[in-house]
C-alpha cells in the first residue's frame, strides 16, 4: 500500500476533513437530490405492484434469492434522465430490484457506520477485501425522531472490486446518506445513497501509486412488508473503475455492489448476536466471580469475553491464540471444573433435551453456543459471525439466541458492539 498523506491519516482513529458551511450545504442538497428522484422512480414502481421488468427492455444480469439485478438493453428515451438522477450519466447503470428476508431495521443497522472502528467492523461484511477506511466529516447525526439519520463523508481502500482481482487497488471518497423517513402517502421506507464526490481533503493517489480512484454511486429504497420480515427493496447504481477495464468487470463490480444490501442483513444481525454475547458474558462474570474465587483461592480480575476464547473454544471454528489461563478457567463450569472421574452425567440439548450418542460409552458432549455457553445440539444451532478485531469470528449460536437477538434493543447511536 503506497505512502500517501491519506494513508498514513487514516491510521489516526478520527482523521477529519474540515468543511465549510456553503460545502456542507452543497452536500445536503446533492444527496436529497439524488434520494427524492430515486424516491419518485421507487414509488411508481411501487404503485404498479412491483412488476417483472420486461425481457424486451431489461437484461438480468445476475439473480441471488429473491434479489435481481438488470441492464437495460438498450437506450431509451427515459434512461438518461435516471442516470442523471444517480448522478453518474456516461457510465453502465443497474437496477435492482427484489427483497430480502429480515427487518428493515436489520439492514439500516448493518448499513450504518458512524466512525472509523465501526466502519472496519462492518466492512468485512460488505466488502470483499477490505484494506482500509476512515470517516472523513460527519454533518448530520441520529435522532430520537431518526436514529439512522447519518450525512458523512468517507474514505476507504478495497484490493479486489466485485469477484476480479484487479492490478492496481481502488480507493473512494463517498457522500453517504442514510436514515428512515415517510413518503408522502404516510409509509416509512429507509434509504442508503453512497455517492464518490470529488474532495480537496482527499484527493486520488499519485499516478505513481498502485492505487486508483473509482467512482461509484449506490441509492437504495427500502420498504418492509407489512406484518412480515421481509424487505422490498429497490436500488439504482453505477460504478466506474478507472483505467481502461472491459465492460464486463464494470457490471460486475455494479452487481457485487447491488448485492451488499443482502449482507447488510447479516451485518445487522452480527451487531445484534455480539451484543448479545457481551450481555451475558457481562451477566456470567458478575455471577461466577465470587463463587470461582471461593473454589480455586485465586483472585478473578473479571471475566471478559474476547474473541480469542471464541477462538479456541469448542464452538468456534478459528484457529487463533489460547487466551489467558485466568480466563480460561473462569469461563468454564463448575462442572468442567471437577476431576473425571467425578464428571456428572453429560448435559443434554439445552433446546429439544437430546443427549449425545453414545454419551455413555466415549463421553460425547454437545458443543456450547458461543453466545449464551449452553450446550446444544447439531440440529439446535446454526453458525453465524460476530464482530470481533481484527476480523469476524464464527461461532455456533442456539435457536434461542437467534430469536432472543431479534427481539434485542440496538441504538445506532451506541458504540458498536466488538469483542475485545
Amino acid at each position: 500500500m503506497p505512502s500517501t498523506p491519506l494513508t498514513q491519516e487514516s491510521a489516526n482513529p478520527s482523521p477529519q476533513v474540515n468543511l465549510t458551511d456553503g460545502e456542507a450545504m452543497a452536500f445536503r442538497h446533492l444527496a436529497h437530490s439524488i434520494v427524492s428522484r430515486t424516491l419518485a422512480h421507487e414509488c411508481e414502481y411501487h404503485r404498479l405492484g412491483r412488476p417483472e421488468l420486461g425481457d424486451a427492455d431489461w437484461k438480468l444480469l445476475k439473480r441471488q434469492n429473491e434479489l435481481r439485478i438488470y441492464k437495460r438493453r438498450s437506450q431509451v428515451a427515459s434512461e438518461p434522465d435516471q442516470t442523471r438522477a444517480i448522478g453518474m450519466a456516461g457510465t453502465p447503470n443497474v437496477l435492482c430490484v427484489g427483497s430480502v428476508e429480515g427487518s428493515l431495521e436489520d439492514i439500516m443497522t448493518g448499513m450504518h457506520s458512524k466512525n472509523r472502528e465501526e466502519m472496519s467492523a462492518t466492512a468485512p461484511f460488505l466488502h470483499n477485501s477490505h484494506m482500509d477506511c476512515a470517516v472523513l466529516a460527519v454533518m448530520e447525526s441520529g435522532s430520537e425522531s431518526d436514529p439512522f439519520r447519518q450525512l458523512a463523508l468517507k474514505w476507504f481502500i478495497s484490493e479486489t472490486f466485485g469477484d476480479a482481482r484487479l492490478v492496481n487497488h481502488r480507493d473512494m471518497c463517498t457522500l453517504e446518506s442514510t436514515g428512515i423517513r415517510t413518503d408522502p402517502w404516510g409509509q416509512s421506507y429507509g434509504y442508503f445513497l453512497a455517492k464518490s464526490v470529488d474532495l480537496s481533503g482527499c484527493p486520488p493517489m499519485p499516478e505513481s501509486s498502485d492505487v486508483v480512484r473509482a467512482k461509484m454511486t449506490m441509492c437504495c429504497i427500502y420498504r418492509q412488508a407489512p406484518g412480515a420480515r421481509v424487505v422490498d427493496v429497490y436500488a439504482k447504481g453505477t460504478v466506474d473503475l478507472g483505467g481502461d477495464l472491459p465492460a464486463f468487470l464494470t457490471y460486475n463490480a455494479s452487481c457485487t455492489m447491488m448485492l451488499s444490501i443482502a449482507v447488510a442483513v447479516e451485518s445487522g444481525e452480527a451487531k445484534r448476536l455480539t451484543l448479545l454475547a457481551l450481555q451475558h458474558a457481562k451477566r456470567s462474570a458478575s455471577s461466577s466471580k465470587p463463587e470461582l474465587e471461593a473454589e480455586t483461592g485465586v483472585h478473578a480480575p473479571g471475566t471478559s469475553l474476547s474473541a480469542s476464547y471464541y477462538s479456541t473454544s469448542s464452538s468456534n471454528f478459528a484457529e487463533t491464540t489460547t487466551p489467558p489461563p485466568q480466563l480460561l478457567l473462569s469461563m468454564q463450569t463448575k462442572e468442567e471444573r471437577e476431576p473425571r472421574s467425578q464428571k456428572l452425567p453429560v448435559d443434554p440439548c439445552w433446546v429439544c433435551g437430546k443427549k449425545p450418542a453414545m454419551a455413555k460409552l466415549v463421553r460425547a458432549s454437545h458443543r456450547r453456543c458461543g453466545i449464551c455457553s449452553q450446550r446444544v445440539c447439531s440440529k439446535c444451532h446454526v453458525k453465524r459471525r460476530l464482530i470481533a478485531r481484527p476480523h469476524p469470528v464464527t461461532v455456533a449460536c442456539c435457536k434461542v439466541c437467534i430469536l432472543a437477538a431479534k427481539r434485542l434493543n440496538v441504538d445506532p447511536r451506541d458504540p458498536c458492539p466488538i469483542l475485545p
